[in-house]
């Protein structure tokens, strides 16, 4: 048997410089193992859909692409292999903040448990990603945690331009940024008008807060938001939560964090299905795997696929 040739690509800045911290914590266990392999970082935003490229382009049978960094490396990645590689699988070890998508689907947030995942995976596993086109822009592309419109886009929003968020997270206090972020949305996001086609049926709803498109449970670092949502069934799952008072939010969000019991409120609304389209009434701000879209007005076409992953 041909030993396997690993490729990672490692951000070494996800998770305010956790991912450098992950690589040299990962690279006496590589070289005790005698694992051949090949480093590249991503420096600057882009980069790793240009890396996964051009690896995808030369990459053989024997060797296996590696993504080190956080849910919006990943995203990049899954860009890249774009519809051309979507049958190349790809490994992961989760370097950001939030984790999310390991968290969702099974890969161990500790890095060298989730190296150890990668190291003796046998075969490969398919995962659900959504692919989503924006029809007023024009931009394609997928997601493999969720796209957000209203409250959590802006949570993203004023989180990313925290002047506190590098320092915050360098201490393992990233939670304190997003959760004053999160204060400050609240006041900021009004209710807005959505219109929701699913699987051909359409619904009118004047007042969504909240719209999250998902292809797991989680989002924000952990919130348990679709507890119904399974990354491997082939259906798209949209939480879309009204506007209540301040102390009611705080109570959905322990409720989400202790299992995901707030699908019960009158104020929470599930769907799911195979076709799903969101169009906004106003412009919003929205996120795709916390990278945000802008303020716009959005008319989003989501439909499931797959891509495979190595753990």
């Amino acid at each position: 048997m041909k030993k396997i040739i690993y490729h990672f690509i490692v951000n070494e800045h996800s998770g305010s410089g956790n991912g450098l911290k992950i690589w040299h914590k990962i690279l006496p266990i590589m070289e005790k193992k005698e694992i051949s392999y090949q480093k590249y970082t991503s420096t600057f935003a882009g980069e790793t859909i240009e890396l996964v490229e051009k690896i995808a382009k030369k990459i053989n049978i024997d060797e296996r692409l590696v993504v080190i960094g956080g849910d919006g490396t990943l995203h990049e990645a899954i860009q890249g292999l774009g519809e051309t590689y979507q049958n190349l699988p790809i490994g992961y070890i989760p370097a950001g903040s939030g984790n999310d998508f390991a968290r969702g689907v099974g890969i161990s947030r500790k890095p060298l448990k989730a190296l150890e995942q990668l190291l003796n995976a046998e075969t490969f596993r398919s995962i659900d990603v959504i692919e989503f086109s924006e029809e007023n822009t024009g931009k394609t592309g997928y997601f493999v945690n969720n796209i957000g419109l209203g409250f959590d886009a802006l949570i993203v929003k004023l989180t990313n331009h925290s002047t506190s968020k590098a320092w915050l997270n360098k201490y393992n206090l990233g939670s304190l940024a997003y959760l004053s972020s999160l204060i400050k949305a609240y006041f900021h996001q009004p209710n807005f008008p959505i219109v929701i086609d699913v699987d051909g049926q359409s619904h009118y709803l004047d007042k969504a807060f909240l719209v999250t498109t998902t292809n797991h449970p989680f989002f924000g670092g952990g919130v348990n938001i679709a507890p119904m949502a399974k990354p491997t069934n082939g259906l798209i799952d949209v939480i879309i939560v009204s506007k209540i008072p301040i102390i009611k939010i705080a109570f959905l969000f322990v409720l989400m964090m202790l299992g995901g019991r707030h699908t019960r409120f009158k104020s929470v609304l599930h769907f799911n299905g195979k076709d799903i389209r969101i169009e906004t009434k106003m412009p919003e701000n929205g996120q795709a795997d916390g990278e945000e879209l802008g303020s716009q007005l959005f008319n989003l076409h989501f439909t499931p696929t797959s891509r495979y992953f190595w753990f």
